[in-house]
């Protein structure tokens, strides 16, 4: 049906468009084949014009009065060169504990952390690597050095030889002599006024080298006590509820972490950093507070004078106005009330503010306020 309407739409346009070719030519004007040529030109136009795109209107996006401004980068925070030196000597635990410091301690940066810590060393194996030696050529070198932190023991399980004397791991004569090297390590530095932190070793995974640690930290806290040092307790660090080796606990975001190694021995990053928690306090302690930040110089501000032509002198504010009783009645000169008859002694109450704060009783309503209940008349 549909079709059928369109073909018969198209056949009149056709019998229309032909009838009025056929009175043009009648009319005088153009040949039939003229005007035929004129239609189809035309007819070209229109489909030119059609397929042109469609001209794409612009506007000018204005900016929103109540747009956020830009963030501003803020300048760069003055540095603060290190004015405090902490050396941190010892074997790998102790390599460990300074990148730890250096996390804790990073709001400081009048603090440096100098790591001089070797791996595989303790104060056993003097021929391996001589801790007392080492101590005394740093001090000869006159390095800047405000505090010593020790954390060594951990390889220190072995045969002491004394001369042609060996001496059994933690015997009573071997603990003796071990303590003489403590002493050995920390005179010169007490002798230098350097402050010292002695941290104690933390438990192992196995249960013999835990109970060995524990004599350890025994020699170092009573020798480092003589010596007028700090020693630091980490044991409770790194332990369960009922004293055991936790190889996991709380970081110090208070997440569950990793605290250890899986060899049972070394740190883990977030174990380092608990382990330089127990030693932060004492530090800052000792050290003192972090100096002022430097000032950032600004171009100055020229003073307001009488002499500068056309630029009134601006007043210097006050620090404080006058002081003004709260029951006073502001009134004119004349010392009539403002907006109201003759003024009132300062001090005297409004009658109505007595009946509400005195007596209890409301103030009578006003018609068309909010606490006006009564019924038109």
């Amino acid at each position: 049906m549909t079709q059928r309407f369109l073909l018969l739409a198209l056949l009149a346009v056709a019998v229309l468009g032909l009838a009025q070719l056929a009175v043009h030519a009648r009319s005088g004007g153009d040949t039939p084949g003229e005007a035929l040529r004129q239609y189809n030109e035309m007819q070209d136009r229109v489909r030119a014009n059609n397929a042109r795109p469609a001209p794409v209107r612009r506007t000018k996006v204005r900016a929103s009065p109540f747009s956020m401004p830009k963030p501003v980068a803020p300048a760069p925070a003055p540095t603060v060169p290190p004015s405090l030196f902490v050396h941190v000597i010892g074997d790998s635990l102790a390599d460990q504990l300074a990148k730890g410091l250096t996390d804790v301690l990073d709001d400081r940066p009048d603090i440096a952390i100098i790591d001089d810590a070797k791996a595989d060393t303790g104060l056993v194996r003097t021929d391996f690597y001589d801790w007392n030696k080492a101590v005394a050529d740093l001090l000869a070198a006159n390095a800047q050095i405000d505090a010593v932190v020790v954390l060594v023991g951990s390889n220190d399980r072995q045969t002491i030889r004394d001369g042609d004397t060996r001496l059994d791991p933690q015997s009573e004569e071997w603990e003796a002599a071990y303590a003489k090297r403590i002493d050995a390590l920390l005179a010169p530095l007490k002798a230098r006024g350097i402050k010292i932190f002695w941290v104690g070793l933390p438990p192992m995974r196995s249960d013999d080298l835990s109970a060995g640690m524990v004599r350890l930290n025994s020699l170092y806290r009573k020798q480092v006590a003589e010596a007028g040092g700090i020693y630091v307790d980490i044991w409770d660090g790194f332990v369960n509820g009922d004293g055991s080796y936790a190889a996991s606990g709380t970081g110090l975001d208070g997440q569950p972490a990793r605290l250890r190694k899986p060899d049972g021995v070394h740190f883990s990053d977030e174990g380092a950093r608990i382990a330089a928690h127990f030693l932060e306090g004492d530090l800052r302690r000792v050290l003192g507070d972090a100096p002022p930040a430097p000032v950032i110089a600004t171009a100055p501000v020229a003073e307001p004078t009488t002499d500068s032509p056309g630029e009134p002198l601006v007043p210097e504010k006050p620090e404080y106005g006058p002081v003004m009783p709260l029951d006073a009645y502001e009134t004119t000169p004349g010392g009539a009330l403002l907006g109201g008859a003759a003024a009132k002694p300062a001090g005297s109450a409004d009658p109505s503010v007595a009946k509400v704060l005195q007596q209890g009783k409301s103030p009578p309503p006003r018609e068309g306020r909010a606490d006006d209940f009564r019924w038109p008349d």
